[in-house]
């Protein structure tokens, strides 16, 4: 569904409204990718390496994972005053998958479209594009890449720092959380909890999908919420009770690396034991029975 059509159905009806301001944090920090180039470097089987060396445009998602405060006496690294001009800056990290950039040379060449929540966010200012400077972090086993960026646009700052820091605020406070008023999300028990993942399916809008997964074998994690190309580096939330029975989400949420469907091979053993655990699932079932797969970020940085 869409991010819209999520927040008008079924977010107004959470009551709760440190809950509902943190499903619309966690929605807002996450921001489209546009590849423009691939690497030489990406080994033969890499699942991309038939593009290698080639502009062929690539799709992803990604997730501002941290916002630092803004910067004012030292010179701006961005690509436009290139160290040499001294202004104000923030610095945010983007965090994606790594077979989707899979180096700095892959970042320089990618467009981070963050706000981009309906089609006409394009051509009425709302949707706000940044270019990353490098890749600072990257994990190619468990997938996950994490991409540092700048901005001097004050507006883009200010309001990216308070999402970050209001996002934080929330999730520390662990407070109790009733999901009894959002009804779109699956039932939570033992094995298995509500998941919801955003992402931009095919380089489009934002758009919400919902499952049910688990973690299975850290850093693994499971679930069958439908994804498409486009939507790998998504956040993917997994909704825990703890045993006062409050239902939380994690700060840094799993990240989307794949799918069983897909025909790479790079991770058989991940998908074997996708198939086991969804073969168990019962209740509540995505449309496309997918059985897709991804990486906790916290248990590597």
């Amino acid at each position: 569904m869409s991010v819209q059509d999520f927040k008008d159905k079924f977010l107004s009806r959470v009551h709760n409204d440190e809950y509902r301001d943190q499903l619309r944090l966690e929605i807002d920090l996450t921001v489209r990718l546009r590849l423009y180039w691939t690497s030489l470097d990406r080994p033969d089987d890499d699942e991309l390496s038939y593009h290698r060396g080639t502009m062929t445009p690539r799709m992803g998602t990604g997730y501002i994972s941290h916002v630092s405060k803004p910067v004012s006496d030292k010179p701006c690294p961005c690509g436009k005053c290139n160290g040499e001009i001294t202004r104000k800056f923030w610095r945010f990290s983007v965090r994606t998958a790594a077979h989707v950039v899979y180096n700095t040379e892959e970042a320089k060449s990618t467009r981070v479209d963050l706000f981009y929540d309906d089609d006409s966010c394009r051509f009425d200012g709302r949707m706000v594009t940044v270019t990353p400077l490098r890749v600072v972090k990257i994990y190619h086993d468990e997938d996950l890449c994490y991409m540092e960026c700048v901005t001097h646009d004050e507006a883009l700052g200010e309001r990216i720092k308070s999402l970050w820091t209001s996002l934080y605020s929330v999730i520390r406070k662990r407070v109790d959380l009733d999901l009894s008023s959002l009804d779109c999300l699956p039932p939570c028990d033992r094995d298995r909890c509500p998941t919801l993942i955003v992402s931009h399916p095919h380089g489009q809008p934002k758009k919400i999908t919902l499952g049910q997964g688990r973690d299975h074998q850290l850093p693994l994690v499971v679930y069958n919420a439908a994804t498409c190309p486009g939507s790998s580096g998504a956040p993917v939330f997994l909704f825990y009770r703890d045993t006062r029975n409050r239902l939380f989400v994690l700060l840094s949420p799993p990240v989307h690396s794949g799918s069983s469907s897909s025909t790479s091979t790079q991770h058989q053993d991940q998908l074997n034991i996708i198939t086991r655990f969804l073969q168990n699932l019962r209740g509540r079932k995505s449309k496309q029975e997918q059985h897709n797969y991804g990486y906790w970020a916290w248990l590597l940085c």
